[in-house]
């Protein structure tokens, strides 16, 4: 009998959290029929059926939703291994954590993070919120600080509301002020997320301009705050981003609160099913207690 690979594995976490034979090819960058050998090859090693496999769906079976959190785990270790190596000849051996954030996570709070963890082997990468709950779901990564919030997962915190405030290019006629209200800035060309890639964001904008009988005049789409800024800064237009991105200074852009604002936008920590890590706990306190220094929270 032949042993169980790590492909097999990685091709049946993403079975199981895509819900398909094609979707999880695709996230995988592999083609359709070697994900569905190697889940046929550790289904006929495990003696056990782990999917449903119907027309237009897959279904995990009793023993697929047992073997999941086990698996994720499997992975988790398995790709820790070379960095577990290399901490152990430098002598300087700690528990790993792969943590993956959102673009209005760097620098500032993904900072905070790293300060408070600084006993621990880290490793960051960053993605929209769907590719890192994905990411999460399929074992690639520990935990993710994400945009937005899923109430029936248990894995799942928020660790805190904040409002948003508005970036404008240094010079602007509203850049001194220190707050200004959304008639002042209805008719400015507004720099936004792509709601695609970040829809939470995008109708939380949207949202302030709608209420207000206002109607948003968007000038440029993009995908990450870095790219927001570059071009406020740059004079495209101005924006408005959640009052974390303000802590640290941006080149080119002032920022003012919004009047109407409120705490809103939330920043949510997720981790793998079932927590193995137990991080959501200690990365839930320790990002309420960065955003409550940072004056972030009411």
């Amino acid at each position: 009998m032949s042993e169980v690979s790590l492909k097999q594995l990685r091709c049946f976490l993403a079975v199981y959290s895509e819900g398909s034979f094609t979707k999880a090819a695709k996230s995988l960058h592999m083609a359709q029929s070697p994900v569905s050998q190697s889940v046929a090859s550790l289904e006929r090693h495990l003696g056990e059926k782990l999917f449903e496999r119907r027309p237009r769906e897959v279904i995990p079976t009793a023993a697929a939703r047992g073997l999941y959190p086990e698996v994720l785990e499997l992975r988790r270790r398995a790709d820790s291994l070379p960095q577990l190596a290399a901490d152990m000849r430098d002598g300087t051996k700690t528990q790993r954590i792969r943590l993956g954030g959102v673009s209005s996570a760097f620098p500032a709070i993904i900072a905070g993070v790293l300060a408070a963890l600084a006993d621990h082997s880290i490793v960051v990468s960053d993605g929209s919120s769907s590719d890192l709950t994905l990411a999460v779901d399929n074992g690639d990564i520990d935990a993710c600080l994400v945009r937005e919030f899923s109430s029936h997962r248990t894995d799942e915190k928020i660790a805190f509301r904040e409002k948003l405030c508005v970036a404008f290019p240094n010079g602007h006629r509203l850049a001194d002020r220190g707050e200004v209200h959304v008639g002042e800035i209805s008719e400015e060309p507004v720099v936004l997320f792509h709601r695609s890639s970040a829809p939470v964001a995008f109708d939380l904008v949207a949202s302030i301009f709608i209420e207000h009988g206002r109607t948003m005049r968007t000038v440029a789409h993009v995908s990450n705050e870095q790219a927001i800024l570059g071009l406020v800064a740059a004079g495209a237009g101005i924006s408005l981003v959640p009052e974390s991105v303000a802590v640290q200074s941006w080149s080119g852009v002032a920022f003012a609160s919004l009047a109407e604002a409120r705490h809103t936008y939330p920043l949510t920590i997720r981790t793998a099913p079932g927590d193995p890590l137990k991080l959501l706990d200690p990365l839930t306190e320790v990002l309420g207690r960065w955003a409550a220094e940072n004056d972030l929270t009411p």
